[in-house]
């Protein structure tokens, strides 16, 4: 069961603090699966990161997310959506749906692109 949209878009309105409560940056792009959303992009004085955000809570206008900042500051870089290196930096599987980026102004965005090899870590283990 997915979120209502306009949950999902006030998610855009927050800062990203980590689990000590250190400030990330705040939500540039949000990916869902299965109608939920699972990654933020966040932008940082660095650039942006993919964070996870399953399991976060939202405060005040802020997202508390499940990470430390320094893991966000370690991730691997990457354009577009969360990648198979981006989960396993974050010690986390690949969903068995395929991520779908969230278009605040409506309706969904494109799936993540997948290459091979990503495929081949989204299928279920067996």
């Amino acid at each position: 069961m997915g979120m209502d949209r306009t949950a999902v878009d006030r998610l855009y309105d927050c800062d990203v603090l980590d689990r000590h409560g250190r400030h990330i940056g705040h939500v540039v792009d949000l990916w869902l699966s299965n109608g939920r959303p699972t990654w933020a992009s966040v932008r940082r004085t660095a650039g942006t990161a993919l964070v996870p955000i399953r399991g976060a809570q939202v405060r005040d206008r802020r997202l508390v997310v499940p990470v430390d900042r320094r893991e966000v500051e370690d991730a691997p870089h990457v354009d577009g959506g969360p990648t198979a290196e981006v989960h396993d930096h974050y010690g986390l599987s690949m969903p068995e749906q395929r991520l779908v980026r969230h278009d605040r102004a409506g309706g969904s965005g494109a799936s993540a692109p997948a290459s091979p090899r990503e495929r081949q870590a989204m299928r279920p283990a067996r």
